[in-house]
């Protein structure tokens, strides 16, 4: 029985390990296949011509077949419906589309009569998604004649006695669409640029500030008069701009195809970023604040090596441009993210220092130290109150009293004393700096004044009181 019961063993002990070595062959040998290519994220758009309206099917593919998208739908667009991979209709709104790789959206742009017709941010957008490829195919049976235009690259024409075909493809995820009743010929500029204009013998420039740009495709129509119109990779440019405004327009708006949806946004920045590159100076006063303020601020080296970084970006965002900022000059600044909105007036081109405050051996995550003009500021309110004062600045901004516990300053800073208990002393010059709507101390004042030790490390400020 002994030896039965060996051999049994022995036997499945051999059943068992052959099955783990055909499980590890298997395993092994799917491994080594190359993984399929990943499928790219992209946008297909059927555009249908008729009298007085649009009609489009646009349908997004390769999505995250797990994740839920949420659509932006332009203002424009009426009957709109939509429907998942199987054709089942969105039941739960826009809000939350039904998850799958394709959704589709048809609708309808009501387009009226007119000898042109200029559409922008005409696409359904998916909140928080990129797209490597959109397709625009028009078909117009409507027009006889006229040409369409995109800020996509043409990929194919076709026309017949019935039809006009076009075929639009590239990166842009919300190319502006143009028409114009007039027909036009198609020329190539410089880089990515091509020229949509009623004369073959028009005239195409090239300027040496644009050599440096990235290759975005920018569609310029050549129009009559002397505005220019800007779109999603599109340039309505009249024909009786000069060399230096074209130049401005072009620049402006190759630099805008750089930050996507958010280019409305972006209008000081884009318009100071663009008298960098053209060395022509802003019409806007804030954005000639800001250029101002970054030629003043950099060095002729540095202000070479922030314009390459710009102009080299396929993406940019405020955000960007204040890390890239912040590199140069080793210290962080919020420029551009602080000058990003209308409503915001001018904030000058600040950098804070990386180092932590530590105020009483307690380090304070809300004290950023401000460096101006080789100047350690720091933040006056929140850095003596962190001390242990109170501060209180006058309504003409003459008087300012700090107050402690023990002690009491009263600061006249028209005339440049102060009085500490009753006891008056001169100052040499204002302690105080009033930037942007906030008060500063320099580094130097709080032991010359206020008996604050303050040290410094490679990685902290050090006050003790």
């Amino acid at each position: 029985m002994k030896k039965v019961s060996i051999l049994m063993i022995s036997g499945l002990f051999i059943i068992i390990c052959a099955a783990v070595l055909w499980q590890w062959h298997v395993f092994s040998k799917n491994s080594d296949k190359p993984a399929g290519p990943k499928e790219e994220l992209s946008i297909i758009a059927a555009v249908k011509v008729e009298e007085n309206r649009l009609l489009v099917k646009q349908t997004f593919r390769g999505l995250d077949a797990n994740r839920q998208y949420k659509a932006v739908i332009p203002a424009q667009l009426t009957e709109v419906n939509c429907t998942d991979a199987a054709g089942n209709p969105c039941e739960d709104g826009f809000e939350k589309l039904p998850k799958g790789k394709d959704i589709q959206f048809e609708y309808m742009i009501e387009s009226g009569p007119g000898f042109s017709l200029l559409l922008n941010d005409w696409m359904i957008v998916l909140k928080d998604a990129s797209f490597a490829k959109t397709r625009i195919e028009i078909v117009d049976h409507y027009n006889r004649k006229g040409t369409w235009a995109a800020g996509l690259p043409l990929k194919g024409f076709k026309q017949t006695e019935l039809l006009h075909y076009y075929v639009f493809e590239g990166e842009n995820s919300n190319p502006s669409l143009y028409w114009q009743e007039k027909p036009l010929f198609k020329l190539s500029g410089q880089k990515e640029i091509k020229y949509y204009t009623s004369h073959k013998e028009q005239a195409i420039y090239e300027f040496a500030s644009l050599a440096r740009l990235s290759d975005k495709h920018l569609s310029v129509v050549i129009t009559d008069g002397q505005r220019a119109v800007h779109g999603n990779g599109l340039l309505l440019a009249g024909n009786k701009l000069n060399e230096k405004e074209l130049e401005r327009e072009l620049a402006s708006a190759l630099l805008a195809s750089k930050f996507g949806t958010d280019r409305g946004k972006e209008g000081f920045t884009l318009e100071a970023l663009t008298s960098l590159v053209i060395k022509q100076e802003p019409e806007n006063a804030k954005s000639k604040a800001m250029a101002a303020e970054l030629e003043n601020t950099l060095s002729a080296i540095e202000t070479v090596d922030f314009i390459t970084y710009f102009s080299k970006e396929r993406q940019l965002d405020a955000s960007s441009l204040d890390k890239y900022l912040s590199s140069i000059k080793g210290m962080n600044t919020k420029f551009f993210l602080q000058n990003s909105t209308e409503d915001q007036e001018f904030f000058p081109l600040l950098f804070t220092d990386a180092r932590s405050v530590i105020v009483n051996g307690k380090e304070r995550d809300e004290l950023e130290v401000v460096v101006k003009n080789d100047e350690h500021l720091f933040p006056l309110v929140s850095t003596m109150a962190a001390i242990g004062y109170k501060t209180k600045v006058g309504t003409d901004f003459t008087i300012m009293e700090l107050s402690s516990a023990s002690s009491k300053y009263s600061f006249n800073l028209k005339n440049k004393t102060f009085m500490i208990d009753g006891q008056s002393f001169g100052l040499l010059e204002n302690p105080f700096k009033y930037i942007n709507g906030e008060w500063y101390l320099e580094k130097q004042w709080f032991h010359g004044i206020f008996k604050v030790e303050i040290s410094e490390k490679s990685d902290s400020f050090i006050l003790e009181s």
